[in-house]
């Protein structure tokens, strides 16, 4: 929580030449983006100084407010497995904050989607191109009737319940990947090791129109807890955003 960010740079350090007072940027700064002013450091990382990239013209600052974490996370999962035409892509936790770019993301590789979310997340899905199924007890057998030519790939953005079911339906351990959970024989994907320049070109597709990012609530800081209490609720359909 509190770690994307967008705003505009009021001053720059001495010797910083990439960046200069007035530029928009975003990007991600851990723990510490719900403030007024946030210092970053511009060799810095998420974890640690924060880093900053130029917002493109054509995305709005609360658009960009929610690219680095997600983004960057869902980049590094499609290239743990990476999809492309021919792919049946099982997404578990497909509607959630980093579904949302990971559905796309694949989308736009050529795969097929199928999205494990609750029943009232499923126009969500369809909305995003996902084909949407049920999670719970059961999942395989759902997989097996929605997709009888099988499942060859599967990303797990909640636990291992996903990932467990794709063993079941015989994708190779290669081929999944979880974000928050660690399973043996399976390889994690972790956002702070997306590819160079993956953020920028996330900010690209948005700006293109070639990825949406569904904005389901913004709130202004004085009603932070109430943004917190939703986002917690776990059945939020998009990103949630908070105004300084």
């Amino acid at each position: 929580f509190g770690t994307d960010y967008a705003g505009v740079v009021d001053q720059a350090g001495d010797g910083v030449t990439e960046f200069a007072a007035g530029d928009r940027v975003f990007g991600g700064a851990l723990s510490r983006a719900v403030a007024d002013y946030v210092v970053i450091d511009v060799a810095g990382t998420i974890a640690a100084g924060g880093d900053a990239h130029h917002t493109p013209d054509g995305v709005d600052d609360r658009t960009a407010a929610t690219l680095a974490i997600a983004g960057c996370t869902a980049a590094a999962a499609l290239a743990v497995v990476k999809p492309g035409p021919g792919d049946t892509l099982l997404i578990g936790g497909a509607g959630g904050g980093v579904g949302v770019f990971t559905v796309q993301f694949a989308r736009l590789a050529g795969a097929r989607v199928i999205g494990t979310g609750a029943a009232t997340s499923a126009d969500a899905l369809r909305a995003l191109g996902a084909e949407p199924v049920a999670y719970g007890d059961g999942l395989a057998g759902r997989l097996r009737a929605l997709a009888p030519g099988g499942v060859t790939a599967a990303i797990d953005l909640y636990g291992t319940d996903t990932a467990q079911a794709a063993r079941e339906l015989s994708v190779p351990d290669e081929r999944i990947t979880t974000i928050a959970a660690q399973v043996d024989g399976i390889t994690p994907a972790n956002g702070a090791n997306a590819a160079p320049g993956a953020i920028e070109e996330i900010a690209r597709l948005v700006a293109t129109g070639q990825l949406r990012v569904p904005i389901a609530a913004t709130f202004p800081v004085g009603q932070i807890r109430a943004a917190v209490e939703l986002q917690a609720g776990r059945h939020v359909h998009g990103k949630v955003v908070i105004d300084l």
